[in-house]
């Protein structure tokens, strides 16, 4: 299981910044009245914390850095209040939660965008270490 979290994790990682990019791409079309996103940007949404408490997981089984495990945790506290407040800001309509969703999504964004390319520079710095000079 080490190995496997070992070889995916970096990968499994960059799907949680993308997957905020294509969230915020859907809510913006929503503003040109596309409503029926919304649905889809909320589950999306729940998809993207899934895929942050894997990319932890794996982070914590692969042993990787504490600056690595701290920035997965980090991202997965940020999407948990994220998920939150988009759900105080649609169903309640409380205004001040959904502005504080869009700049959350931000912030998340660039976190798990780091974590992701901290993993990766990990990941990378492994597989040199174990590849014998030639």
């Amino acid at each position: 299981m080490r190995s496997i979290a070992s070889r995916t994790v970096a990968a499994v990682a960059w799907t949680v910044p993308v997957l905020v990019v294509v969230q915020a791409a859907m809510i913006g079309q929503t503003l040109y009245g596309s409503s029926s996103l919304v649905g889809l940007h909320g589950s999306v949404g729940n998809l993207t914390f899934l895929l942050a408490v894997a990319t932890l997981g794996m982070t914590w089984l692969a042993r990787r850095s504490g600056t690595a495990l701290l920035l997965t945790f980090s991202s997965v506290l940020l999407l948990f209040v994220q998920t939150g407040t988009g759900y105080l800001g649609h169903r309640y309509g409380f205004s001040l939660a959904s502005s504080v969703h869009i700049g959350l999504g931000v912030a998340i964004a660039a976190l798990s965008a780091t974590a992701a390319m901290r993993l990766s520079s990990e990941q990378s710095a492994l597989r040199r270490a174990v590849v014998p000079d030639r």
